[in-house]
């Protein structure tokens, strides 16, 4: 939103600079992201050195074919003589002059009075473009034949001015007009705020509306109101002066005085308006309906685009003359042979504006304020001023009578101000009468009252302010923040995380003290992430939430997996020259439900790539694989007091035999293996790459209520090794559960894999070391050896033999 402050000055003037008004604003909650400055600097007495004038006479230059000598009164006694190029400089024109001294807009140097082509050039004659008023630059701007010659010429025309550029919330869609940043400023400053003439025409055409045009809304979900007027003897043509430097300071271009017209009401008052030529409609009536699938219309852009069925449309008898809330149709828009104009106000559904113009791709200055919600309250103000207009700025004579289709508009309830309320929630007193005032310079109406006041806001706040805090809000913003004490708020002593929380932060530390760095990736992903993981065609993890308007096809779906992401994170790594490596994520994927929502499971992610780990002269590390995976698994399920335990996977992403499900019991945990070299292919990565994920509610559920102390250094524990033989078919896991199964033994570990000469085929040779101890008690050789033999008969149960 552009602010135009000379166009403020009609309805208050706070007695600030451009750059001391933004800083008001800005502590008041309305961001201004740049003060602009236009036309000649203002400062040093600039601005006196331009004047008006008026041409007495114009002659050739006797040595430039394109130069005229030009006698111009300055109201000094004696006429100056400037030389002058533009070719409508006429005899009793009223001019603008720059003298000799003056400087123009864009850092030129000071005007000098020089000799052109021989003969003495006093000063300049102006055009629009050179103070920045306009982009004509055909010919000098000729002003009104009622100017006095002498008159400073910032008297006449806003020869320097600044413009203030604002970034809106989207709750403050009164803020986007004039009117309503003038009520902003009268509350922040406390100055005068002019009302704004919304009285209609005098002058009024023959019969009634009815006898032009009927109205019938099909949708008034869609459009709670809809108001037409029409007006006949329209004479179309360029808009006055003023009328078009206001627009261009504000950002638009002058079309014509109808449409001009519109705009300026749409930026004064914030409701957008739409003429229609009447001529070019078919059909007696209007008609506000949803449009046809596919029904195509051609836009005032010049485009043919094919409408859905749920989004609105303003139509005539055969087709749609506008998009609601966007766009008109090319071929019913006002132009120069228009001479009968039907004039739109309403209020259309805000969301169904903004889907309809992500849709169609359409952004217009109309839809940005529809989608954020106008009340229907407005349109019968924004037509009492635009059809003033019409009338003296066009010609035009109003036909009696409105078109006015209209749902019940609710009231708006009071809200209760408490003083103490206000109080406590701000920790600083501000007087009851002081917050009156301000809401009442806000628009609100107050009924002031013992310890608490009766507080009606304005319809254009209807939306955004619906309890007590947001008018404690109103209150403080106006009379500043800065009365807030700067103190932590008092939280209650037993706050404390959640299990899940402290799950998370107690993942997260392992994962960092193990040497890996946590990484985000984004949520939204490209749906060819499912080609990626190599999912099978009729896999459920191919289901996915999609974004409705996606930034990106990068961007279009909700991920099934951390995988994608942590790889991504891999390949920056390594164009980067880090070969080696470790890296976590904890975040969520999204399983879409029949509910049309989507369920979000969250867990803990990890890869190993490359050989992390730290060289020495006397080692490297070794490479990532399936046993520094379910290692990495182990010590993250450990630390949230969780034992897991390995089983075969079968995921496509994985290599085939590299892999293992992590089961805590009969739970599944997550899973664990190496990526499948096809799948670091695809993601450009060079491997090893190992990968863990561990479902967090799964953690959760698995974890044991509450830690067990065990003695650990009073009594000495005995170790002991095995060497055994098992088929290959024999989990490794299951062996580690048989032995710890066995009364004494604390601990199982398997150290070493051996397959070789000495080793049958399809068999594999294991060393498991024992972990032996009771608490309280020191054992004998007798006692370890009788356990490590019953460990040997729950390995013989299994197939496991000792090797010889």
């Amino acid at each position: 939103m552009r602010l135009p402050l000379e166009w403020l000055g009609d309805y208050v003037d706070p007695g600030l600079g451009p750059q001391e008004l933004a800083t008001a604003l800005a502590r008041s909650g309305t961001e201004v992201d740049e003060v602009e400055t236009r036309g000649v600097p203002d400062e040093n007495g600039n601005v006196g050195t331009f004047r008006v004038g008026r041409v007495l006479s114009v002659e050739p230059h006797p040595d430039a074919d394109r130069l005229r000598v030009c006698s111009v009164d300055l109201g000094e006694g004696e006429p100056r003589q400037i030389v002058c190029g533009a070719p409508n400089v006429a005899a009793g024109q009223s001019v603008g002059v720059a003298l000799p001294g003056a400087r123009l807009p864009g850092g030129r140097p000071p005007l000098e009075a020089a000799s052109l082509r021989g003969v003495q050039s006093n000063g300049m004659i102006l055009s629009e473009a050179e103070l920045e008023l306009g982009e004509d630059t055909g010919g000098i701007m000729v002003l009104g034949d009622s100017v006095a010659p002498g008159t400073p010429l910032g008297d006449v025309v806003p020869i320097s001015g600044a413009t203030l550029k604002l970034e809106l919330t989207s709750n403050r869609p009164d803020c986007a007009a004039i009117y309503g940043l003038a009520r902003e400023v009268h509350a922040i400053t406390g100055a005068p705020l002019a009302p704004v003439d919304d009285s209609d025409p005098d002058a009024m055409g023959e019969g009634s509306v009815e006898d032009y045009a009927g109205l019938r809304v099909e949708a008034p979900d869609l459009c709670p109101r809809y108001m037409a007027r029409v007006f006949t003897d329209v004479v179309v043509g360029p808009s006055p002066d003023w009328l078009r430097r206001r627009l261009e300071a504000s950002g638009m271009r002058s079309v014509s005085n109808v449409v001009d017209v519109t705009n300026y009401v749409m930026l004064l008052t914030g409701q957008p308006l739409h003429a229609f030529d009447l001529d070019r409609l078919s059909g007696p009536e209007i008609v506000v309906r949803r449009a046809g699938a596919g029904e195509p219309i051609t836009t005032l852009d010049g485009h043919d685009r094919a409408l859905e069925d749920w989004m609105l449309a303003i139509c005539d008898a055969e087709r749609p003359a506008v998009i609601a809330g966007i766009m008109g149709a090319e071929d019913v828009e006002v132009g120069p042979a228009t001479t009968r104009v039907l004039l739109e106000a309403a209020s259309f559904d805000g969301p169904t504006t903004l889907h309809a113009s992500l849709a169609l791709g359409l952004r217009s200055e109309s839809s940005g304020r529809f989608e954020k919600g106008l009340p229907a309250e407005l349109p019968p103000r924004a037509m009492r001023i635009a059809s003033r207009m019409l009338v003296e700025l066009c010609g035009a004579r109003m036909v009696p009578g409105t078109l006015d289709v209209a749902e019940p508009i609710p009231e708006i309830a009071p809200i209760t101000l408490r003083a103490e309320r206000q109080r406590r929630l701000l920790g600083a007193d501000i007087d009851a009468s002081e917050s009156a005032q301000i809401l009442r310079r806000l628009g609100f109406e107050v009924e002031e009252g013992e310890g608490a006041h009766e507080v009606t806001p304005p319809f254009e706040r209807r939306a955004d302010v619906t309890r007590e805090v947001d008018l404690i809000e109103e209150v403080v913003r106006v009379a500043g923040l800065d009365l807030v004490p700067a103190e932590l708020p008092r939280l209650p002593a037993d706050g404390r995380r959640t299990p899940l929380q402290r799950l998370r932060v107690r993942l997260a530390e392992r994962a960092t003290g193990l040497g890996l760095s946590e990484t985000i990736s984004y949520r939204f992903v490209p749906e060819a992430d499912s080609d990626l993981l190599e999912l099978d065609g009729d896999d459920p993890r191919r289901q996915v939430v999609r974004i409705a308007n996606p930034v990106s096809e990068e961007m279009a779906v909700m991920r099934r997996s951390l995988l994608p992401g942590l790889l991504r994170a891999v390949a920056v790594n390594q164009r980067h020259q880090r070969r080696a490596g470790g890296l976590f994520e904890i975040g969520k994927t999204y399983e879409p439900t029949a509910s049309g929502l989507a369920d979000e499971p969250e867990e803990i992610a990890a890869v190993l790539f490359g050989a992390p780990g730290a060289e020495g002269w006397r080692q490297s590390p070794a490479p990532a694989d399936v046993f520094s995976a379910t290692g990495l698994a182990m010590a993250l399920a450990r630390s949230c007091r969780v034992s897991l335990a390995v089983g075969g996977g079968g995921e496509p992403y994985l290599h085939p035999v590299r892999q293992a499900q992590l089961r805590a019991g009969q739970r599944t945990v997550g899973i664990a293996g190496e990526v499948h070299p096809s799948v670091l292919r695809s993601a450009d990565v060079d491997g090893p790459v190992a990968f863990v994920s561990l479902s967090l509610a799964a953690l959760l559920e698995a974890a044991e209520a509450r830690p067990e102390f065990e003695d650990v250094v009073t009594v000495p524990v005995s170790t002991r090794d095995l060497a055994v033989v098992v088929p290959e078919t024999v989990s490794s896991a299951e062996l580690v559960e048989a032995s710890r199964a066995v009364p004494l033994v604390r601990a199982a570990v398997i150290f070493d894999r051996y397959v070789g000469e000495q080793v049958p085929d399809g068999h594999v040779g294991l060393a498991i070391r024992l972990t032996l101890v009771d608490p309280g008690r020191t054992l004998t050789d007798e006692e370890i050896d009788a356990a490590v033999d019953r460990v040997v008969g729950a390995l013989a149960d299994r197939g496991a033999t000792l090797r010889e």
